[in-house]
């Protein structure tokens, strides 16, 4: 397996991410156009009272998000097809660890509760990002820089503004992820400590204390975890919500100063809600790609027989 997780991504799952590339470059720009066509109804069909050209303009309108929608569905069921097929795959590298003879072949995953977690939950985990790993950034990335694009060609002032929103979120967010990086880490030892003396209580029918001084170290953990996360969920949404309110203060403004149309406003108001949503789905990415690279580490290690020593015999 590959020291970074890109490059295992790349090595079994290729063609199918091409697939979602291209998917994906189709999806991009399909996304802006119901924002134009927004403009030109209120601007052109509205102020011209022109029935006919309202009615044309909403069927496109229609058509677009027809396209949107389908383009999506493929592109998910693309990803769902790479995430269960790279589940398949690690699922049976721990397996393959195992000799002919039943024996493991380098000890690496001799412990039941390890083995047991890495087939369960740390597989899927590490499969999930492998499925959302160019999509994802591609998608998203591509939707927020063609809108602002647009927004920028509309009008570059309150473009400029939305921008100055979001990015302090970016750098608040990579500092706090390396926090939660830590711990994932840790997180992830300990339910496999905790597999281990579940075998083992089971078998020797002792042991409860340390068990439970393990699900108590998990519980702080996690603990741990979520109130970074959830501060980090709360910084997005509190910035989802400004968007729209400055947009709001600051065009009017310029509405009232006769320096913008009201149509601009609106596509505006439209344009920074798009972005809301592509830019919490990019932060939560980068957020999973980090824990991701964690577990794929220790993952890739267990294989290898580096991350554990085998448990001695009591």
């Amino acid at each position: 397996m590959p020291a970074f997780i890109y490059g295992y991504i790349w090595k079994v799952s290729a063609r199918g991410q091409i697939l979602i590339c291209l998917l994906s470059a189709v999806l991009i720009p399909v996304g802006t156009v119901p924002l134009d066509l927004q403009r030109r109804m209120v601007d052109t069909a509205l102020g011209d009272k022109n029935l006919t050209l309202l009615l044309w303009l909403g069927a496109l309108y229609l058509a677009a998000i027809l396209a949107q929608q389908s383009l999506k569905y493929a592109l998910n069921l693309g990803r769902g097809w790479i995430v269960e097929d790279v589940t398949r795959l690690l699922r049976r590298a721990i397996h393959g660890r195992d000799g002919k003879d039943g024996k493991t072949r380098n000890g690496a995953t001799d412990d039941p509760g390890t083995a047991v977690s890495m087939a369960a939950s740390e597989s899927e985990d590490i499969a999930g990002f492998v499925g959302d790993s160019i999509s994802v950034p591609l998608v998203q990335g591509g939707t927020i820089l063609f809108t602002f694009g647009y927004l920028a060609w509309v009008d570059w002032r309150i473009a400029s503004l939305a921008a100055l929103i979001y990015t302090p979120h970016y750098f608040i967010v990579r500092a706090v992820q390396q926090a939660i990086n830590r711990l994932a880490r840790g997180h992830a030892k300990v339910v496999r400590r905790i597999g281990h003396e579940l075998v083992a209580v089971n078998k020797r029918r002792h042991g409860t204390r340390r068990f439970n001084g393990l699900v108590d170290v998990a519980y702080a953990l996690r603990m741990k975890i979520y109130r970074r996360k959830f501060a980090l969920t709360y910084l997005g949404n509190f910035l989802d919500a400004m968007g729209p309110l400055i947009v709001l203060v600051v065009g009017g403004w310029f509405v009232i100063q006769g320096q913008t149309e009201v149509s601009t406003l609106v596509v505006f108001i439209s344009g920074v809600q798009r972005i809301a949503d592509p830019w919490d789905q990019l932060i939560n990415f980068y957020r999973t790609a980090q824990i991701a690279q964690t577990k794929y580490l220790l993952f890739m290690q267990t294989l290898d027989g580096d991350a554990f020593p085998p448990h001695r015999k009591r």
